[in-house]
């Protein structure tokens, strides 16, 4: 089982049993081309988080009940299941990066980001919906970082990327600080792109967005 590979990491933390034991939804989507491709190195996509809206059947506000709680029925609730799984299809983000995936294109067509690439959400817990914010920032707490950074820096060892590619600023730069703060050398070039969603910062031509994922894919991914 997929999860069985990932099924170590962070264990005998915070989250005791391990984060995805406990969070078996939330593991990196990938096929077997992400390392097994003769176009492409390893390539691993990072976004924010998932997010739920108030009144759902689940602790995942509280971060302690969410992360080491005994209540494990009422994490992710059945509705949500789809929704929080890193296995997205008809995605409007991941349409936008295969895109752009296929204009770098050296001989493969990208039909869905996890088929050529990972894909994984940074923070383990889902932001809150208020107002159409679906940000995290206004949900992270500590115990957020330090369950997110240690689970993005054991996968790292474990999968070996050749490129980390976040679409999330605020997610970027939480982890920079939290392997700087822990003096961590991932030994792997790790940047950040506007996100594929917000449409005038993706395509403005001097900006982070397309142009620059873009770029990043032709330096760091693509075979010569």
């Amino acid at each position: 089982m997929a999860t069985d590979r990932y099924s170590n990491i962070g264990r005998n933390g915070v989250v005791k049993e391990g984060i995805f034991v406990r969070f078996p939804d939330l593991i990196p989507a990938s096929t077997d081309n992400y390392s097994n491709s003769e176009f492409h190195k390893k390539l691993l996509i990072v976004g924010e988080s998932n997010y739920f809206e108030d009144g759902l059947d689940s602790v995942f506000k509280s971060p302690q009940e969410w992360y080491s709680g005994d209540d494990t029925q009422h994490l992710v609730p059945e509705e949500k299941r789809r929704d929080v799984n890193n296995w997205k299809g008809g995605y409007r983000t991941f349409n936008t990066l295969c895109k752009s995936i296929n204009e770098v294109s050296n001989g493969f067509h990208c039909d869905n980001v996890y088929e050529e690439a990972m894909f994984y959400n940074y923070f383990l817990r889902p932001a809150t919906i208020h107002k159409n914010n679906k940000s995290f920032k206004k949900d992270c707490t500590q115990l957020d970082r330090d369950v997110a950074g240690i689970a993005l820096c054991e996968i790292i060892e474990l999968d070996k990327p050749d490129i980390v590619i976040f679409i999330s600023k605020y997610a970027f730069d939480e982890f920079k600080k939290y392997i700087e703060l822990k003096n961590c050398d991932m030994g792997v070039h790790i940047d950040f792109v506007n996100h594929p969603a917000v449409h005038f910062s993706w395509n403005h031509r001097n900006g982070n967005g397309k142009q620059k994922f873009e770029n990043l894919l032709r330096e760091f991914w693509i075979r010569n």
